[in-house]
């Protein structure tokens, strides 16, 4: 197993704990213990954090396959480092309200996504 997985995992550690923190501080700060209201802020800020829990396990979970089975380090590297670039970038344009940035965010964890799959896919049969 590549080092690589390790700081890949680190890294999107760090940024699922700031998420955490700020959909729990923006959520205090409203007063709504449960559910969004009408909070523009706060809808945005769990949307934030959701859309990265919807989307990191799986990537994770590829990757560490990918890497058990080819230990292709580079590879690890280089679409570790794409996905949490398309995390960092999704998550700024929910607080920065820019589209442009939401757009590659989704490229760029969707693109990782599927040359995790067409690897696996390779590399399995």
């Amino acid at each position: 197993m590549c080092n690589n997985i390790y700081y890949v995992t680190i890294a999107l550690l760090f940024l699922f704990i700031g998420l955490s923190f700020n959909a729990a501080y923006t959520r205090r700060k409203s007063g709504l213990a449960v559910g969004e209201g009408q909070n523009e802020k706060l809808i945005r800020a769990v949307r934030a954090h959701g859309n990265y829990s919807e989307f990191t396990p799986m990537f994770l979970i590829s990757l560490v396959i990918v890497d058990l089975l080819s230990k292709n380090c580079g590879y690890v590297a280089c679409l570790g480092s794409i996905f949490i670039l398309g995390r960092i970038s999704h998550a700024a344009s929910m607080f920065l309200k820019k589209g442009i940035l939401r757009v590659v965010g989704m490229m760029m964890t969707m693109i990782p996504l599927v040359s995790n799959l067409i690897y696996l896919v390779i590399l399995v049969f």
